[in-house]
């Protein structure tokens, strides 16, 4: 059995191992964490400017390619006219695809400007939707130009159509 002194200097061994450990959950000043709140900021910019980069990059591939659409089928109408064909309509469409085009172009210079200011900022949840309301009126702006230049061939092709 054990006895009053063994009690006492087991009870007083305990008290001296868990001394240290409790003092260092007091003192929470030695933090070696970063600050989140700081790191959750960074981390959020840098969403902010990848999306903004990479819609940047892809919109104005997509404008290029529709330009380069565009100006493929004007020379196609230039080129080889049909008797049957007028080009009048043909040219409004692709000149309703340019200024769509155009349109795009400037809607993808104002994301640049939406995602620098959303990056200056210190809140990014109302600027990066400012963002992203950019990006949407791009990719409107990509969209009619196509369907403006779709609508153009499906011109050329009704006029070749022999039945």
């Amino acid at each position: 059995m054990n006895t009053k002194r063994q009690l006492l200097a087991l009870g007083l061994a305990i008290s001296f191992i868990s001394l240290p450990i409790l003092a260092l959950a007091e003192n929470s000043t030695n933090d070696d964490r970063p600050n989140t709140p700081s790191v959750k900021e960074m981390m959020k910019k840098d969403k902010v400017k990848l999306f903004g980069e990479k819609a940047i990059l892809r919109l104005t591939n997509a404008l290029n390619r529709a330009d380069g659409f565009r100006q493929r089928v004007a020379f196609h109408i230039s080129q080889f006219p049909n008797p049957k064909f007028d080009p009048v309509l043909a040219n409004q469409k692709l000149e309703e695809a340019n200024t769509a085009i155009t349109e795009g172009r400037l809607a993808v210079t104002a994301i640049q400007t939406a995602m620098d200011a959303a990056l200056a900022k210190l809140g990014t949840e109302s600027s990066f939707g400012d963002t992203r309301a950019k990006v949407r009126e791009a990719m409107t702006a990509v969209r009619f130009a196509h369907q403006k230049i779709v609508e153009a061939i499906r011109l050329i092709k009704a006029s070749y159509q022999t039945n």
